[in-house]
């Protein structure tokens, strides 16, 4: 368990370390948040893209020959994305780095998410998850802290190379966690058992709606952040959205450590609606609050409801997903809130510029976004339960 949570901290620190500080690297050193721009997207395409494909080897082979494979390719393009940024390459130098980076990221998140259920007790599942997304959020936040530290310290291209050292870290501390194989499930002859190889975890049914919940999750909270950057320059403060985004982290660290901690019977159907309804209803009132101090409020209201959302996110996915294709599922998450997020922030940026700064609209948009990760909710089966307690055979079985 220590090494894991080590894994799972360097792993997840960083993501945000190298998305900020590699864009301020290309910027200082071609002076054009556009290239820039180029590159994060580049990056995040790339990443959205192959980490389902790094997660399929990952169950076909075995965590140890694939993460060792991909993080030799990623040193790599770190080597070459550094070196770029030192020597002031031409531009579509450092966008390739940037892309060979993100196809080539280790798929250390979705192992690690795969890895609960085998080496954590059943009755203590539900609180693995809660401590993911609780650490997951922490990281995003000490992340960019770190950044800032960094570049004031030494330079934006020295935070890359942190970041770089992070993701080693990461994966050589996930390498020493044994990670016990799963039995292969019967699979059906003939053109459906082709047909659902080649689809892996996509054939399920669940497993989509949970994808699709995902994305329009990410959505919102694309929304969301460009939301209270905009709240916070038209209240005359845009230093104060760190304070209110913030607000929303601390909110949903407390409720997922909190819902964690339950050991009940718990139905996703009914609970997913709730949550992402509640969260549609509060975003409306965080975007139509009088004063930053009452979207703050708000905003730790709606953390208050994502927390354990999130968690229940991740046990429905790990409880459905076919135990041989659980890291593939969880790189299909991981895919689905790349996009979710990156079409939420584009859509958000470019409700703040139709409004001329106002943030009401974009708040709007991700209760809509909410809204709909509600309404997907509803296909899920009313009978699916997740259990406080269950066998380590049933944890295992095919379904």
């Amino acid at each position: 368990m220590p090494r894991l949570v080590l894994a799972l901290i360097a792993s997840r620190l960083a993501a945000p370390i190298l998305n900020l500080s590699m864009l301020l690297a290309i910027v200082s050193t071609h002076g054009s948040y556009a290239v820039g721009g180029v590159a994060l997207t580049g990056f995040s395409l790339a990443l959205a893209v192959c980490v389902p494909l790094s997660g399929r080897l990952v169950d076909r082979f075995h965590p140890r020959p694939v993460l060792l494979g991909v993080l030799a390719v990623h040193a790599i393009a770190y080597a070459a994305a550094v070196i770029g940024m030192t020597q002031q390459a031409p531009a579509w130098v450092l966008v390739a780095a940037a892309v060979a980076l993100g196809a080539s990221t280790p798929p250390s998140a979705p192992v690690i998410r795969s890895t609960w259920p085998a080496i954590v007790p059943a009755e203590h599942t539900r609180t693995a998850y809660a401590l993911d997304a609780v650490l997951n959020e922490v990281m995003v936040v000490t992340g960019t802290l770190l950044v800032s530290a960094l570049v004031a310290l030494a330079s934006p291209v020295a935070a890359v190379a942190v970041a770089g050292a992070c993701t080693v870290l990461g994966v050589l501390t996930l390498l020493t966690v044994p990670t016990p194989r799963t039995r292969a499930s019967a699979e059906p002859p003939g053109e459906v058992s082709r047909s659902r190889r080649a689809l892996g975890p996509l054939a399920d049914g669940h497993v989509r709606v949970l994808l699709g919940i995902t994305a329009f999750d990410m959505l919102a909270f694309g929304c969301v952040v460009v939301g209270v950057s905009a709240a916070a320059a038209s209240g005359g403060n845009p230093g104060l959205s760190g304070v209110l985004l913030g607000a929303y982290s601390v909110g949903a660290v407390v409720s997922a450590l909190g819902y964690g901690m339950r050991r009940r019977e718990a139905r996703p159907r009914r609970q997913l609606v709730m949550f992402h309804a509640a969260s549609a209803v509060l975003l409306v009132a965080t975007g139509v609050a009088p004063g930053l101090v009452l979207a703050g409020v708000a905003l730790l209201a709606v953390g208050l409801v994502s927390g354990p959302r999130d968690t229940l996110h991740q046990i429905v996915l790990g409880d459905v997903a076919p135990p041989r294709q659980r890291t593939e599922a969880f790189a299909w998450m991981s895919t689905f809130m790349w996009v979710g997020n990156g079409i939420g922030t584009a859509v958000a940026g470019q409700l703040v510029t139709w409004n001329e700064g106002d943030h009401t609209t974009t708040f709007l948009a991700a209760a809509i976004a909410a809204a709909a990760a509600a309404a997907f909710s509803l296909l899920l089966r009313s009978t699916l339960r997740t259990r406080a307690t269950a066998s380590p055979a049933s944890a295992t079985s095919p379904r």
